[in-house]
């Protein structure tokens, strides 16, 4: 078996590119997808209005408060899980963090005024918009806004409100064979975005080359099949493979990468026990 290596290629403020050598593409595409919808986020469920003068629709205004990329990196650690409070009360400090929005434009004012995301109030502090200059209503003279939300962990098979990525890929490492002597203009001149392979084709000698993974290899197919038979061949290579993971904020990149392998671990933690007490359930069975 191969030896399993994770190394982090690229962190930012948002983003994270992980290799992953030696694990299963079932294992990494796992991952993609549990990173868009089981990892948990808060994000406003419902909201009770109490006035509203504005020219919007309550159920607009409240989708918009629901979309709000709120910060939930603490909230993962107070808050309980979206299944242990499926049937709690809005007034369970342990499952909901209330979001309160009182806005009035006086009568006089020489304009209306956009109400923005940084004017909502929220009971838990650590709690907050990520994006505080989001407009959520615009507020003519005279009119005025009050209401009372609540947002909660959920996840994103549930609402992609709830998602903390907004991209999640999987890529296979890709290697290029080349043959400088099998080279022709036509392939050098079909092939000459990618620079790195040219210069190794102009080196003189075979080789294999690792394109870097932010590489588009669809053109490059496409000279391998139509300009450059026989001198290159275009290989993925599945047991070194790359997971990018952009978060919309909601958490840290890394932070999502690892939840989502705690989730899988979870699950499959949950089958075998299953798995095991079918087999117990067998064996006592009446014969």
């Amino acid at each position: 078996m191969q030896d399993q290596k994770v190394s982090i290629v690229e962190l930012s403020n948002n983003r994270i590119t992980v290799s992953m050598e030696g694990f299963p593409v079932a294992y990494g595409n796992a991952l993609r997808r549990l990173a868009l919808s089981e990892v948990p986020t808060m994000a406003v469920d419902f909201v009770y209005f109490y006035d509203n003068e504005s020219s919007v629709y309550d159920e607009i205004i409240a989708h918009r408060l629901g979309l709000l990329v709120l910060r939930s990196d603490e909230a993962l650690r107070r808050y309980g899980s979206p299944e242990e409070c499926s049937n709690a009360s809005e007034n369970d400090s342990h499952c909901f963090a209330q979001v309160y929005l009182e806005y009035e434009v006086p009568q006089d004012a020489a304009s209306g005024v956009y109400v923005k995301a940084s004017d909502l109030k929220f009971s838990d502090p650590d709690i907050r918009p990520v994006y505080p200059e989001t407009p959520i209503v615009y507020l003519a003279p005279g009119q005025r806004i009050h209401l009372v939300g609540y947002a909660r962990l959920g996840r994103g098979y549930e609402h992609g409100k709830w998602s903390p990525a907004s991209v999640s890929v999987l890529r296979y490492s890709v290697h290029v064979e080349y043959d400088p002597s099998k080279v022709a203009s036509e392939c050098l001149e079909c092939i000459s975005a990618y620079q790195d392979l040219v210069g190794a084709i102009k080196g003189g000698s075979a080789g294999m080359l690792e394109l870097n993974y932010k590489v588009n290899t669809s053109a490059l197919r496409y000279c391998e099949e139509e300009s450059c038979k026989g001198a290159i061949k275009v290989i993925y290579d599945p047991s070194k493979l790359y997971l990018t993971v952009e978060s919309t904020g909601a958490l840290e990149p890394a932070r999502i990468i690892w939840e989502a392998t705690n989730c899988l671990a979870r699950k499959a933690d949950k089958l075998l026990k299953e798995l095991e007490e079918a087999q117990v359930v067998e064996e006592v069975g009446p014969k």
